[in-house]
């Protein structure tokens, strides 16, 4: 099973864009690594807007899909997790009467995440450091990203996950989490051998 790094945070603070720095930084020092975007953001380009808490369960069960299919490699990253569907689903619902069907939907998302938060090794949470820029995809304003980054870390608080923020810009950001990963040696130049024996 690979070693499992999931990177969190709000809409638009720079999670993609960190984890494709880490990858090519692991994939030039030669190392087996596999990536699984936020499924979300393609279900919401192919079908639009979230309507109700129910939706999260397909999006619960696209994130694993693209997780599992990570399986074969020596580290996963993602840009989200099987269990944010849960924190997504409690912060749509807010502070309205729930339905008796919402509450069931919510206690098994619930199940869901307190399942699967042990299999990642590694929670990086990050912060908002580069303002917002709507992207024509999220529907959210940076008031609206700015709860849902607190919305993580309240979840990550409430259930004792260890995890650690990192800061900086994306390059920086990228060595700090291979350092954490004991992978912060530069790589280093292949070497060739050429056969002149001809």
């Amino acid at each position: 099973m690979p070693k499992r790094i999931a990177i969190l945070g709000g809409p638009r603070c720079g999670k993609t864009t960190l984890i494709q720095q880490l990858y090519v930084e692991m994939k030039i020092r030669d190392l087996n690594v596999g990536v699984a975007t936020e499924y979300s953001t393609d279900y919401l380009r192919d079908k639009g807007m979230i309507e109700n808490i129910a939706e999260q369960y397909g999006i619960y069960l696209g994130q694993l899909h693209l997780e599992n299919s990570l399986n074969e490699f020596d580290y996963a990253i993602t840009d989200y997790a099987t269990f944010v569907p849960y924190i997504y689903g409690r912060f749509m619902l807010g502070d309205k009467k729930r339905t008796t069907k919402e509450i069931e939907i919510l206690k098994d998302l619930y199940i869901l995440a307190l399942r699967d938060l042990p299999k990642y090794d590694h929670i990086f949470f990050v912060p908002r450091e580069f303002g917002y820029t709507k992207d024509g995809v999220r529907w959210q304003d940076e008031e609206v990203a700015q709860a849902v980054d607190n919305a993580i870390l309240s979840f990550l608080e409430a259930e004792n996950v260890k995890y650690t923020t990192i800061t900086g810009s994306t390059k920086e950001r990228s060595k700090k989490i291979l350092e954490m990963l004991n992978l912060s040696d530069e790589p280093q130049e292949k070497q060739v051998k050429l056969d002149m024996t001809k």
